[in-house]
């Protein structure tokens, strides 16, 4: 068996799959200036992009700096919750990841300085603040209750924005900046689920998430109710004149996410084995209800073509399933085969 090396506990720390769904949501509000015709403008798209991961992956190793204490007491993590673990086992140190933390905020900060408008350099801003006292001292947001907040803030609020802003130079209403409420109540119900995976470890330590809060069976019924709300949604912004090709779009996802809504509320919370596999399944609703958003808004634009940097996003997620989906069936054919190999 071969070591891991340092660099693979570096990206295993840093949970770089999570970065596969922030540019989908940026590029959802990137989108927007340009459904009538004309083009992204690269360098602007670029500059949003680098800025929204960095601040992403500065957010995860600060994250695991902080919740050390309570990654520890989760006797029962996932791949998808319960942090890296990498901290947890003792692979690397723990002020080695709130180093690159710092050094992350710090390349995210001259971004935001270099923004182009002031509306953008605000947006960046508070996005650097509110990721970093998602679990950083002195705020903590995750342990008032309001981890499921801020995370939407951020991910369903401002970097949809920023990604607009850069392109429309400001922050002029538009009607299709509707469609990001169905998808923040997804986002905001889907860090439900993450938090209820870990709710019963959550609860012994300083972490007091909204799900230790309130309870997890009035959680499940506040996802559910959530789930269904994002979905009935659809019709008042088709009233108000949201494209019905945006919201058909996004409208396709709603089996998968009534369908795991109906699991948890069927007592699915209850099990160990069910709660390993739903927080991945709530990832990927989340995920595809963003790329529905934005394929239904390529739709819209007039022409088409395979290199529109409107299509980058979805080309990541796509590669980047693909990749973790053959990775995770290669372990667990590497896991079945050891016994065997131990006998021979």
């Amino acid at each position: 068996m071969t070591t891991p090396s340092p660099f693979k506990h570096l990206l295993a720390l840093g949970r770089v799959k999570f970065l596969l769904y922030s540019p989908i949501l940026y590029t959802v509000g990137a989108i927007i200036p340009t459904v009538s015709g004309g083009a992204i403008d690269a360098s602007r798209f670029i500059h949003g992009v680098l800025f929204t991961w960095i601040t992403h992956l500065m957010t995860h190793y600060c994250n695991e700096y902080y919740d050390l204490e309570p990654d520890r007491a989760n006797a029962s993590p996932s791949p998808w919750t319960g942090g890296s673990r990498v901290l947890v086992k003792g692979l690397m140190e723990p002020r080695s990841s709130l180093r690159i933390a710092y050094g992350l905020a710090a390349v995210s900060l001259v971004l935001a300085l270099l923004m182009p408008t002031p509306s953008a350099r605000l947006l960046c801003l508070g996005a650097i603040f509110f990721s970093w006292e998602y679990s950083a001292p002195p705020l903590k947001l995750e342990a008032l209750g309001l981890g499921e907040f801020t995370v939407t803030l951020v991910l369903n609020t401002l970097v949809p924005l920023l990604g607009y802003c850069l392109q429309s130079g400001g922050l002029q209403p538009h009607i299709l900046l509707l469609v990001l409420i169905p998808l923040g109540i997804i986002e905001y119900i889907r860090m439900m689920v993450m938090n209820m995976a870990d709710w019963e470890s959550d609860a012994t330590t300083w972490k007091k998430t909204l799900v230790v809060r309130i309870g997890i069976e009035r959680a499940v019924k506040i996802h559910g109710i959530g789930m269904v709300a994002a979905y009935l949604s659809l019709i008042p912004l088709y009233l108000v004149g949201v494209p019905g090709v945006v919201l058909l779009a996004v409208a396709t996802t709603a089996f998968m996410g009534l369908r795991y809504a109906w699991q948890l509320q069927q007592g699915a919370w209850k099990k160990k084995e069910t709660m390993w596999i739903i927080p991945y399944v709530a990832s990927t609703h989340n995920g595809l209800g963003g790329s529905a958003a934005l394929i239904g808004m390529i739709l819209l634009k007039p022409g088409f073509s395979f290199f529109a940097l409107e299509l980058f996003p979805l080309y990541l997620y796509l590669g980047g399933f693909i990749l973790l989906s053959t990775l995770a069936r290669r372990k667990r054919k590497q896991a079945s085969a050891t016994p065997l190999d131990m006998t021979t």
